[in-house]
């Protein structure tokens, strides 16, 4: 299934990372990017299957990283 090729693509480069949460960036939490540390980022256009955002303006991609002490998922829409 499309979903499974999703995660495998998004574990293989979380690499040892285990997130502990996820968060939709969206008005008036974009900012909220510029606090995550050791960030890696995944366009959704990269991830097979993945929706693709067509909203102009709007960034499509996962960031994985840290904030305070703890491991995330933004998705900064």
């Amino acid at each position: 299934m499309e979903y499974n090729e999703a995660i495998n693509y998004i574990k293989e480069r979380l690499g040892d990372k285990t997130p502990e949460t996820v968060i939709v960036l969206g008005s008036g939490l974009g900012v909220l990017k510029d606090d995550i540390q050791n960030k890696i980022v995944i366009a959704y256009k990269d991830i097979p299957g993945f929706p693709v955002s067509t909203v102009p303006g709007h960034a499509g991609e996962l960031i994985i990283g840290e904030v305070s002490g703890k491991i995330i998922i933004a998705m900064n829409r």
